[in-house]
């Protein structure tokens, strides 16, 4: 898988299991440098075919993406190569 190009960590990331099995991961930035940040991992996820929705927050300053569901053992794997 593809690094990214500089850092990228969100400014919050939540993990939770999804009923029919695997993971759901919310990855949110805020200001400027988060919709930035946000538009480089929602490229790479796309390159990659992992299933995502961008949402932006109600007050404009906050981008979230919203990944999964993911499969428990990728989970790590998704976070070390597209989201930290």
């Amino acid at each position: 898988m593809e690094r990214l190009p500089g850092p990228t960590r969100p400014d919050r990331l939540t993990i939770w299991p999804f009923e029919s099995g695997g993971f759901g991961v919310d990855v949110e930035w805020r200001g400027a440098a988060g919709n930035q940040r946000a538009t480089v991992v929602r490229r790479l996820l796309e390159e990659a075919g992992i299933r995502h929705r961008l949402r932006q927050g109600v007050d404009g300053r906050t981008w979230t993406l919203r990944v999964g569901p993911v499969p428990g053992e990728e989970v790590a794997r998704l976070i070390d190569d597209f989201l930290w």
